[in-house]
């Protein structure tokens, strides 16, 4: 029997109408989440997300100090 991933509502913002939406794999699982509205994605999909914008942070103070 297969348990039902738990699932968490988020909503990635569209800063540039010409950004896309945003893809995300994880292990076997893959999804495409909108920008702009409010989605219910797993949990395993957020925490990735959380991920990201964390590594994004760390890149741009990198950047800027090396400036």
């Amino acid at each position: 029997m297969t348990e039902k991933a738990k699932t968490v509502t988020i909503r990635i913002p569209r800063l540039n109408p010409k950004q896309e939406d945003v893809f995300v794999s994880v292990n076997n699982y893959t999804c495409i989440v909108k920008r702009g509205v409010e989605v219910e994605v797993p949990e395993h999909v957020a925490e990735v997300l959380r991920h990201q914008e964390q590594m994004l942070e760390i890149i741009q103070q990198f950047e800027e100090a090396h400036r």
